[in-house]
């Protein structure tokens, strides 16, 4: 179901008022950070027009930071330019979405070994209790998936290797493009979350070897979801 436009006109409201609290050499920024947060929410969709002169105008700014905070999602490949058409949220293929899934796996499965080697208490701990919110969060897409992106690069952040999470992310922003599909019934995402308390009892038990393997099975059976919606 598409996002209603009330959601789109909170989240407009929202950013509205974090562009009135910055300077304008930040405004670029908080642009990309909001318009991501946008597409996470489902507020934008793959094939969504970003209508730059619209936005610029709703903000109060000038077109420039709206344009550059484009042209910045525009190379992470969060969004494409379509001659005389625009800037539009991109749309990738299944094709495109199960090798980004692969690659994905594999980081989240590194980020396990990493993880469990180092055991980090307090960021275990910070780690069960988005666990529990997600719990309580089951029946509502909208209010699981941001919380579920959330624990998923805490997960990997608790590597300890910077470079690992900047990899992760950009494979990651790429994915929220398609990875809701593979969410969509409150069922799914019981599943998900179980895992996840699985993931964390083998990160809390050091146990490199079982949190490396789960953590990277987790992400391919969220792949197997997905290629099951897409099948119809």
């Amino acid at each position: 179901m598409a996002p209603s436009e009330s959601q789109g006109e909170s989240e407009i409201s929202a950013l509205q008022r974090r562009v009135a609290e910055r300077q304008s050499t930040s405004l670029p920024h908080l642009i990309v950070e909001d318009l991501e947060r946008m597409i996470i929410n489902g507020a934008l969709r793959g094939g969504d027009r970003i209508n730059e002169s619209a936005l610029a105008l709703r903000l109060g700014v000038s077109r420039g930071p709206v344009r550059e905070a484009c042209r910045h999602l525009e190379r992470t490949r969060l969004v494409e330019f379509r001659t005389n058409r625009g800037m539009f949220v991109r749309q990738i293929s299944v094709d495109e979405a199960a090798q980004l899934y692969d690659i994905r796996a594999s980081l989240f499965g590194l980020a396990g070994r990493l993880a469990a080697a180092r055991t980090d208490a307090a960021g275990l701990e910070e780690s069960r209790a988005l666990v529990t919110r997600l719990a309580g969060a089951v029946a509502e897409m909208n209010d699981y998936y941001p919380l579920n992106v959330d624990l998923h690069r805490r997960l990997v952040a608790l590597s300890g290797n910077p470079r690992l999470v900047e990899l992760y992310d950009g494979v990651s922003k790429e994915l929220h493009l398609f990875r809701r599909h593979g969410l969509e019934t409150a069922a799914a995402r019981g599943i998900s979350n179980a895992q996840h308390g699985e993931i964390l009892d083998a990160l809390a038990a050091a146990d490199t070897a079982t949190a490396g393997r789960l953590m990277e099975a987790h992400i391919l059976a969220g792949k197997e979801r997905m290629l099951a919606a897409a099948r119809g």
